[in-house]
Order: C-alpha cells, then sequence, then structure tokens
C-alpha cells in the first residue's frame, strides 16, 4: 500500500526541527499529507511542593506549555511552507490523558507515523517512553529517528532483519514502499523467535531465500546475509551491519508485551530503541 498520510510527533522543542526535516523529506518522496502532532501534557506539580503555591505552579507550566507548542507550531509551519508539501498542525490538549493514547488515536488515521527516539536521560512521570508504548499499541508502521543527527535522505541503502516471524513480515510489506525505492536491500538473517510446541519445524532452507525471491516480484533487488550473533547480540549486530554497509534505514520486526506496568522488549528490539544511530522503521 503506498504511503499517502504521514504523521510526525513533535512532543519535545529540541528535536521538533530536526523530526519536522526528517517528515518532510519522507513526505515530499511519496508525495504524503503530512499532520504535524503536538501533545500539550498535563501540567504537573511534584507532591513535595507548598499546597498553598499549588495554583501558582500549574497555571506557570501551563504557561510554558502553550508557549512551547507555539514554538513548535511555528517552526513546523515555517520548515513545510514553500517545499510543495500538502500539510496540516493538529495541537491536541491531553486532558489527563497518556500522551501515548492521543499519539495512537490520531496515528491510527496514517499510513506512517514519525517519532523521535526515546531519551533514556529524561525522568518520565509515567517510567514509559512514549515511543515504545506508541510502537506496541498503535497498529501502524513507526519510523523511529535517532534523538541525535539530521537524516535529510531515508531509505536509499536498506538493511532487512528477518526471521520469519509475524512481526518480521509486518514490518517488511510495511516497508514495501521503502523497499521499491531502495538503491539497495540488504536482508539479515535474523535468530528466530522460540519455537512454539504448534509451530512447524525450522526450515532446512536458507530463511531469507523465500523472503529475497517475494521481494524480488516487487522489483526490490536484494542481498543476503547471516547474523552471526544470537538473542540480545542481535541488535547490536545490526546496528553492525547497518554501519558496515553504510545503510540509511533498517526495517525490523518490533518485538515486546506488556507486564503489569512496565513494557518488556526482546533483546534485539530493545537494543535497537537504546542504541540506534539511524533511522529504524518498526511494526509489531
Amino acid at each position: 500500500m503506498p504511503i499517502k498520510t504521514i504523521l510526525v510527533v513533535l512532543d519535545t522543542e529540541a528535536r521538533a526541527q530536526a523530526l519536522t526535516q526528517t517528515a518532510a523529506s519522507v513526505a515530499k518522496a511519496f508525495s504524503a499529507h503530512l499532520i504535524g502532532l503536538h501533545v500539550l501534557p498535563n501540567a504537573f506539580v511534584p507532591s513535595l511542593a507548598p499546597v498553598e503555591a499549588t495554583g501558582e505552579l500549574i497555571e506557570a507550566q501551563r504557561e510554558a506549555n502553550e508557549a512551547a507548542a507555539k514554538r513548535i507550531s511555528d517552526g513546523f509551519n515555517r520548515a513545510i511552507a514553500g517545499l510543495g508539501v500538502p500539510f496540516e498542525w493538529r495541537r491536541v490538549e491531553a486532558n489527563y490523558e497518556i500522551a501515548a493514547n492521543v499519539v495512537m488515536r490520531h496515528g491510527r488515521e496514517a499510513d506512517l507515523v514519525i517519532l523521535g527516539q526515546p531519551d533514556t536521560t529524561v525522568n518520565l512521570i509515567d517510567g514509559i517512553a512514549l515511543a515504545e508504548e506508541v510502537m506496541l499499541g498503535l497498529g501502524r508502521p513507526v519510523l523511529m529517528v535517532p534523538k541525535a543527527g539530521a537524516y535529510p535522505t531515508i531509505g536509499k541503502r536498506v538493511l532487512l532483519a528477518w526471521n520469519g516471524s509475524r512481526e518480521s513480515a509486518r514490518a517488511t510489506f510495511d516497508a514495501l514502499p521503502f523497499l521499491e525505492k531502495a538503491e539497495s536491500v540488504r536482508i539479515l538473517a535474523a535468530e528466530p523467535p522460540p519455537r512454539r510446541r504448534w509451530a512447524p519445524p525450522p526450515q532446512e532452507t536458507s530463511p531469507t531465500a523465500g523472503i529475497a525471491t517475494t521481494l524480488e516480484r516487487h522489483g526490490v533487488r536484494c542481498t543476503l546475509a547471516k547474523a552471526t550473533a544470537a538473542g540480545a547480540e542481535v541488535g547490536k549486530e545490526l546496528l553492525a551491519q547497518a554501519k558496515q554497509n553504510d545503510c540509511d534505514l533498517i526495517v525490523m520486526g518490533g518485538y515486546g508485551h506488556w507486564r503489569i506496568n512496565e513494557i518488556v522488549f526482546g533483546g534485539a528490539t530493545r537494543g535497537v530503541f537504546d542504541d540506534a544511530t539511524l533511522p529504524v522503521l518498526l511494526s509489531h
């Protein structure tokens, strides 16, 4: 399915400009409509704050949040204007809802959602990075852009992680618009997920041969490679091979689940989420 609607989440002022430029580049490449979204966060007062100062602190924080939202909006509009990319701006108040839920509600109307890599140096109130929760619950492909650097072009040289799982299949076909435009696609045979009792026996042939043939029918030129790592080390192997082959995009399945109040990611997903230095397209 072609990419015709893209949603970019501009949650922090620090990365808004870089994310906007990346999103504009992707939208222009696919002749897509670009939606900029900023969720105005809930005012938060630390429990140690004096009760008599609570009202003033909440009002001051609301004013600061409004001012930041205005600067992000102005920057988005300035950056997109004149590029020939159809766009719109959405400013949504959280109204005591978790920001990730707001993002998912809007993101499910898009073909692709672009957001920033989680910044582990930020102390989040609910302990969950927005990008992680959105990736697991959205149901749409997510393009995660690293927290540092500029990415004016994405998808010329793609590294595709394949292990035959549902998640890797979903990511592969969600990424077809990128793969069909790519100059080169390197398919990396990653370690398969643990076998369940009802699963078929492992393939005797190359785990990437079938998907490579399928992609070639779409006009995608592929080369095959095999991961030498297993488990949590697969993430490091993906990033190392991407760097070695000068790739500008990784495509991979996003593995994870909820456990009580925390997100438990698979080893490769956790490693790429934390350490990626190039854009990553994930599907869960």
